[in-house]
């Protein structure tokens, strides 16, 4: 190849990035093949990306640990700003992704990466940009911590990155998105970002660019997983907590948390039992359905003033997350064509006992989604409603203006 670099043999490219190129190459002094990341060329010539460049390269160089990539060398030949890295042959988590994973291979790579992370963080790094992309498997399956690109050191660089924007808009922390400083705390929720994906397959939040995913990750409530995942929910709102201060404080504590949690069974049984465990063998299967109508309440200087009323029912928490799509989508037509004239909104919902806590802040939690703010300014009336007819309770969110929220 036209490109030679002192002391190896490049053979063939691998890729490229954003910022550089990677080839595949063997480490004359020891024969060993490794991964040549070179800064493109036309960025070589730009002072501050070569420096960013080289600041990677000793950022890499400085950590030892078994799910970080380790940097062998770092140098600058003939105008070339390279670093060369472990050679990793196992594939990516993105690709890993993409064929399913199963939960105790999501566990695994959760537990390296908190480990990796928590190591970084005593070092007073901030990766800044933890992804599917950026990870990356050995031949044996351990996964490794790569492309510290955009790392932030938190002694040197609170000044030089303030204000600054830094990161993968799907992953980013709500503090990110604002541009703020950073801590560790950040890092892990993007690493909660990603555990979600693993056990979903999907991200946990979405948005068409990148402002309205800035806007679903600084105010979209922490998305609920399906039954059989739903032992995770309170890893996962910790991890995707909005304050950093509600986060682990560290990568060793979302370790223990997982230790901690439940296991599936026993997280199910716990959450039905939580109510007349008599009835639970005796419980009749409701068929989910949602029904959605509008009343009006009288007359105002401004014109007629409306009720919006939901009735609903749900088997499980998944089926009562089932409705939330066609829900959202109907109260927000609603305020569209409506505007200041809705005043208020009921529910009522039929449903097992067991899972009313989870739906009642589930309904807590609607009122601050995108688009449905205008909710928090209206009273809403809950009435949940045993599949046998018995109550379960009724509970007013009343209007936030008025400086109190009634459970």
């Amino acid at each position: 190849m036209a490109l030679r670099l002192p002391g190896y043999r490049i053979t063939e490219r691998l890729g490229k990035g954003g910022m550089a190129h990677v080839f595949l190459a063997t480490q004359n002094s020891f024969e060993r093949q490794v991964a040549i990341k070179i800064l493109s060329p036309t960025l070589s010539m730009e002072p501050r990306f070569a420096e960013q460049f080289m600041r990677e390269a000793r950022t890499v160089a400085s950590l030892n640990h078994p799910h970080i990539v380790p940097v062998y060398d770092v140098g600058e030949h003939e105008g070339y700003h390279y670093l060369s890295m472990e050679y990793v042959t196992g594939g990516s988590l993105k690709a890993r992704i993409r064929n399913g994973m199963s939960e105790s291979d999501s566990e695994a790579v959760l537990r390296q990466l908190a480990s990796a992370l928590n190591y970084a963080g005593e070092h007073h790094f901030i990766h800044r940009d933890v992804k599917p992309d950026n990870i990356l498997f050995r031949a044996d399956g351990s996964a490794l911590l790569m492309d510290f690109g955009i790392a932030s050191s938190m002694l040197n660089d609170a000044t030089q990155n303030k204000g600054r924007q830094m990161g993968t808009p799907k992953y980013m922390s709500p503090e990110q998105h604002r541009a703020q400083p950073l801590t560790p705390q950040s890092d892990l929720y993007s690493l909660g970002c990603v555990f979600y994906e693993m056990l979903t397959g999907e991200p946990p939040f979405k948005g068409a660019d990148p402002s309205a995913m800035a806007v679903a990750h600084l105010r979209e409530p922490v998305p609920l997983l399906p039954v059989r995942l739903r032992h995770y929910q309170p890893l996962l709102r910790a991890l995707l907590a909005k304050d950093p201060a509600d986060r682990p404080e560290n990568g060793n504590k979302v370790i223990t948390m997982l230790d901690a949690l439940e296991p599936p069974a026993a997280h199910y049984s716990k959450e039905r039992s939580s109510y007349r465990p008599q009835q639970q063998a005796n419980s009749t299967p409701l068929a989910p359905r949602l029904r959605l109508k509008e009343t009006p309440l009288g007359l105002s200087w401004r014109g007629k003033q409306y009720q919006y009323d939901v009735y609903l029912v749900a088997d499980d928490f998944e089926h009562f997350q089932d409705h939330f799509p066609v829900l959202r989508s109907a109260l927000l037509d609603w305020h569209a064509q409506r505007g200041s004239r809705c005043k208020a909104v009921t529910v009522k919902a039929t449903l097992h006992p067991w899972i009313s806590g989870r739906v009642k802040q589930y309904l807590r939690d609607l009122r601050k989604t995108d688009g449905l703010e205008f909710m928090s300014a209206i009273p809403v009336s809950v009435n949940l409603v045993a599949a046998d007819g018995e109550p379960i309770e009724r509970f007013v969110l009343e209007p936030e203006k008025a400086g109190k929220e009634d459970a």
